[in-house]
């Protein structure tokens, strides 16, 4: 096995306190992510996690998921190949969707879990350490890289540009495995 790129929304964010206040932590973090799409924050002395709100996740990722796919598309059928999974998880509830991210029956909605992967979204707020649960719409090709978080913070905001979805800015790329 080895790594791969992949995007995907931000299910869970969890950061590392390291001598940072709770304060400090979300004003950071509110300036590359809309914080109104997470719960308040769950923290203990190590961490802080942010779970997105059900009703978002519910009411936008398939939306979301099915536009960022269509732009990923190489031909006819990748695209109806994708429209079978997009039909699949529609009009799905926040349980049932976590449970066919969790079950990853589809490579284009699989969740990643932080805490098994590194899942290291540092990048998108200034030092902070941050990892993350990941529902991955896409996870293609090996990766080599070094010095990527200039690479992400670019795809990133490519992404959240060409986007009107309001779940946007919970989306991360990552290098996974």
């Amino acid at each position: 096995m080895g790594t791969f790129l992949s995007c995907g929304i931000a299910e869970t964010i969890i950061v590392k306190k390291e001598r940072k206040d709770r304060k400090e932590i979300l004003e950071k973090l509110e300036k590359t992510i809309d914080l109104n799409l997470y719960n308040d924050p769950l923290e203990n002395e190590d961490y802080l996690l942010l779970k997105i709100k059900k009703e978002f996740l519910e009411k936008y990722a398939v939306k979301f998921v099915e536009e960022q796919l269509n732009l990923i598309a190489r031909d006819t059928r990748e695209k109806e190949n994708y429209q079978k999974v997009i039909e699949e998880l529609k009009d799905k509830k926040y349980k049932e969707l976590m449970e066919i991210a969790e079950k990853r029956k589809y490579a284009e909605f699989q969740l990643i879990e932080g805490n098994r992967f590194s899942n290291d979204i540092s990048y998108i707020a200034e030092d902070l350490t941050i990892f993350a649960d990941i529902i991955i719409y896409l996870f293609r090709g090996k990766v080599l890289m070094e010095e990527y978080y200039g690479v992400f913070r670019y795809m990133r905001n490519l992404i959240i540009k060409n986007s009107n979805n309001p779940i946007k800015t919970s989306v991360v790329v990552s290098i996974v495995g």
